[in-house]
């Protein structure tokens, strides 16, 4: 990876023997001064959209009273600023949107109570699945990611062991 001072702590794991690649981890510090340690574009995408459906929740909360509404909006928001200061268990809070959108998708209560969004419901309900497994995906595979929030970054150099 490009541009990582050689000064701090790099500790190497274990090689793919397949791929030669290795994750290398970095200190928090090493990661956040980095060009990829910021957030890109998609990284910002993501956090506008969580924060969009907990915008979206609440106004269900105001219309139907359901705290169960409320406390998912509270939750997603949260996701999204968690995300946004590049917190690392901010990718453990992503992973709790999955479950309880796949939750939501198989009960079919996440937006039950709003009567007025009838098959509307079942649309963004089913988006925010999507959503929320992509986004996870990208997190746990994607290289801006793992280097702010997990502080490490795939190397390629070397061989692979036999």
């Amino acid at each position: 990876m490009a541009k990582l001072p050689e000064e701090g702590r790099f500790e190497y794991g274990r090689m793919d023997k397949t791929t030669g690649a290795q994750w290398v981890y970095v200190t928090p510090e090493m990661a956040r001064g980095h060009p990829k340690g910021r957030l890109g574009a998609t990284l910002w995408a993501i956090v506008a959209v969580f924060a969009a459906f907990g915008v979206l929740r609440i106004y269900a909360f105001v219309q139907t009273g359901n705290t169960i509404l409320l406390v998912v909006a509270l939750l997603q928001i949260l996701t999204a600023l968690m995300l946004a200061i590049r917190a690392p268990w901010a990718v453990g809070l992503a992973g709790v949107q999955m479950v309880l959108s796949l939750l939501g998708t198989i009960t079919g209560d996440a937006l039950r109570e709003l009567a007025y969004l009838d098959q509307a419901e079942a649309f963004l309900t089913l988006g925010n699945l999507i959503f929320s497994g992509l986004t996870l995906f990208y997190l746990f595979e994607g290289d801006r990611p793992n280097l702010i929030y997990r502080h490490r970054f795939r190397s390629f150099r070397g061989q692979p062991e036999d």
